[in-house]
Formats: C-alpha cells, sequence, structure tokens
C-alpha cells in the first residue's frame, strides 16, 4: 500500500510539473563583464524563461525555465544565436531531474 502511495505522489508531481532547472555549458566568454550579460540578454523576453544566472568562472548558465513554454534545446538555441558561443547542456542524471521536478 504505502508503495501505492509513492508512487502515485511522483507520478501526480512529474504531471503537474511545469519549472525546470538546467545548466549550460558556455564556451566562448572571453570576459567576466560583458559575456554573461550577453547569454542573460539572448533569453531577456523568451516566453517561459523564469530566471538565468551566469557563472563566468565555471562558464556555465543555470537557467529556471517553463517546460510547457520552452524547451531545453530551443534554450541552448537561444543562446548560441543571440551570442554566437557554443551551448551545451550540462546533462544532469534522471534522479537529479526526477527530484528537481518533485522538490524543485
Amino acid at each position: 500500500m504505502m508503495k501505492k502511495v509513492i508512487l502515485y505522489l511522483i507520478l501526480g508531481t512529474l504531471s503537474n510539473a511545469a519549472e525546470l532547472t538546467v545548466s549550460y555549458k558556455v564556451d566562448g566568454m572571453m570576459c567576466s563583464t560583458n559575456c554573461p550579460g550577453k547569454v542573460n540578454e539572448a533569453l531577456k523576453g523568451v516566453d517561459g524563461i523564469k530566471s538565468c544566472n551566469v557563472d563566468f568562472d565555471t562558464k556555465t548558465a543555470t537557467v529556471i525555465y517553463n517546460d510547457e513554454k520552452i524547451n531545453s534545446d530551443a534554450i541552448a538555441k537561444t543562446i548560441s544565436k543571440g551570442t554566437y558561443y557554443k551551448v551545451t547542456e550540462s546533462s544532469p542524471s534522471f534522479l537529479e531531474r526526477l527530484f528537481d521536478k518533485i522538490w524543485g
């Protein structure tokens, strides 16, 4: 019985969750002042993007977005198109994504 309750909670959370956090590797940033701003500017006003935090030292951008409005690939393409940087998703494991949807 307890297993069924846990399963229903997980499935219910997954079906209702719309907000995800994904990190991207951003290759090509040369300065700590303007380059992070270019990444943020590329996502400014894009429907579904809640926030973007760029870390120049690690060359990553962490984006919180609504997966019902935009997907991870579209975000990477939008950043690349707006900045000419090479952008690839830093793929979290299945469990990291699962727990992010449940408790994120």
